[in-house]
């Protein structure tokens, strides 16, 4: 509820801002959408002449009740709804600078009536600027299905010629995917669970903007949208009886917009019309026919990778895109890394799994219960893939490291890094072995945590630098703690020989963010040699649960490099 205090201080600000030219509003002129969402309001006249768009007689000022933990907004209710002048929403809203919460009350108003009446005072080429600049907002705002009942997915990249494109339309769904090739497509939908045949998929065109259109330039039928458009492109996209994909590139002062028009086709036999074949129809006879089909326009939301890791703006990008990692194990640590890499953007991941997902598994794994019984590797893959569409699985091992096969070892030395997570002495010492015979090994890095998690370390290898130097009767010389027999380190499930580490997932969160970030890093040519990274936890927890901490223990919550 807005204080009578602030009430009070709003309105002597309105005595020296416009003396004599306000009042209050009545309960019935705070009716009309969007008023009832705000608490009071005040009518403001404006005299003639004192903004630019003619017909502009008065302002809204209006606080909602969380006022002044919320801005007060500004509106023009004789602008409309037709975005003739930019930062004007729906029923004359103004889209103003925020303000301070903890300005004062008086300074917050004044500001917003001086940025509204400087707002429609803008020149013309500043609108017009605006109105560039934001090309994709006000695209968004007067798209015909705004609501989401037909969303466009775009897997195409900017910056690329005007091109034949490839559409699928799920109608069930309301949603279209876009790409450059059918393969795309096909491989986009497969990765989430669904399929389509070639002849559900449709020819688009890919056109770029000299510059951004103005809304009151935005296309409203075919005629409009293939205005310029070469006449053998449109042969192969204008097509009877089905949908026409038209997809703009426009470039603004922020970056490439992406917006699209759905065009439904016109009956064949009314364009065909004593034509014995499609092919025989003169262009001329089908743009006049289909020139005022109205167009839907849509919203076009990018899936493409360098949108989805960093909004096209990541300088990392590319790089990661091209880099390839093998995991070996894809348990608790594993399947967690292995959905960073893929959400910071590397491009390809091979996973190598022997097990199978358990239901004692679900409380700290990646995968849920709809996977019981699932291999881990093929879960997390086919996880990933439903997550982020666009991510390329190399290959998936349901065997042990020790068991691949000559043909998949030499693939697998292909790979930029291979990551070992949580693996028993076994496998580590296999994958640290095979390495050795490799000419040019791949880079190797190897992250476990010792019991309780309490230490995780990283430990990044290059050339042919040896894991097991630094190991004792099959423990690392370089771990922080000692644990007598019978302390609990390991625990023996119920009713069989199988034994777990009786840590949570968020115990293991530090250390997988540590191997993670170690990964990223040496993809990225920042870590010129080998070295480890190691968490320090709460040394205090490792008496507490009957460990020792060795002398090398000497941090706490801290993460360090050290190197090799």
């Amino acid at each position: 509820m807005v204080s009578a205090e602030d009430i009070a201080t709003i309105e002597v600000e309105l005595d020296l801002w416009c003396p004599g030219q306000w009042r209050r509003l009545t309960l019935e002129e705070m009716q009309p959408h969007p008023l009832p969402l705000f608490h009071i309001g005040w009518r403001i006249k404006l005299a003639e002449g004192v903004v630019r768009p003619p017909g502009v007689s008065h302002f809204l000022l209006v606080v909602d009740g969380t006022f002044p933990n919320s801005q007060p907004r500004v509106l023009a209710p004789d602008m409309g709804s037709d975005y003739r002048w930019p930062h004007v929403e729906p029923k004359g809203l103004l889209c103003l600078r925020p303000t301070s919460i903890v300005a004062p009350v008086g300074d917050r108003v004044r500001a917003n009536l001086d940025d509204a009446l400087e707002l429609l005072n803008w020149p013309d080429d500043k609108c017009v600027a605006e109105f560039e600049r934001e090309f994709g907002s006000y695209w968004a705002q007067q798209a015909i299905a705004p609501d989401g009942k037909l969303r466009l997915l775009s897997l195409v990249k900017p910056g690329g010629k005007p091109r034949q494109l490839a559409f699928h339309l799920d109608t069930k769904l309301g949603r279209i995917l876009v790409a450059d090739t059918k393969v795309e497509v096909k491989d986009w939908l497969r990765n989430i669970g669904a399929q389509a045949s070639d002849q559900n998929i449709l020819p688009a065109l890919l056109l770029r903007l000299p510059r951004p259109w103005q809304p009151s330039g935005f296309p409203q039928t075919v005629g409009d949208a293939i205005r310029g458009i070469p006449e053998e492109a449109l042969r192969t996209t204008l097509l009877p009886d089905r949908k026409s994909l038209f997809l703009f590139e426009a470039e603004t002062p922020t970056g490439p917009v992406f917006a699209a028009a759905l065009a439904s086709g016109a009956k064949s036999s009314k364009i065909k019309n004593g034509f014995r074949s499609w092919a025989q129809v003169p262009l001329d006879h089908i743009k006049r026919a289909m020139a005022q089909q109205r167009v839907e326009r849509v919203v076009v939301s990018r899936v493409d990778a360098p949108w989805i890791h960093g909004r096209g703006h990541s300088p990392e990008q590319a790089d990661l895109q091209a880099r390839s990692v093998a995991i070996v194990g894809c348990g608790a640590v594993g399947c967690e890394i292995a959905e960073l890499l893929a959400k910071a953007g590397v491009g390809e991941l091979t996973l190598i799994d022997s097990d199978n997902f358990l239901s004692a598994n679900g409380g700290r794994h990646l995968l849920g219960l709809s996977y019981l019984g699932w291999n881990k590797a093929k879960g997390v893959a086919t996880e990933l893939q439903r997550r982020l569409p666009h991510l390329k699985i190399g290959a998936i091992h349901r065997n042990k490291f020790e068991r691949l096969t000559a043909s998949e070892l030499e693939k697998l030395a292909g790979a930029d890094m291979i990551v070992t997570a949580g693996l028993d002495i076994e496998g580590e010492a296999a994958v640290n072995a095979w390495r050795q015979t490799l000419d040019r090994p791949p880079a190797y890095l190897s992250t476990w945590v010792e019991a309780y998690a309490i230490v995780g370390h990283a430990v990044l290898l290059y050339g042919k630098d040896n894991l097991m130097s630094a190991f004792e009767a099959e423990r690392p010389g370089f771990r922080l703690t000692d644990w007598p027999s019978g302390a609990g380190e390991v625990i023996i499930e119920a009713g069989c020989g199988n034994v777990f580490q009786p840590h949570g997932a968020a115990d293991l969160q530090p250390t997988i963010a540590v191997a993670t970030k170690l990964a990223l890093d040496a993809l990225l040519g920042r870590i010129p040699a080998s070295c480890r990274r190691v968490w320090f936890g709460d040394r205090d927890a490792v008496a507490a649960l009957g460990g020792v901490a060795r002398d090398g223990f000497t941090e706490v919550n801290t993460m360090r490099q050290i190197p090799w």
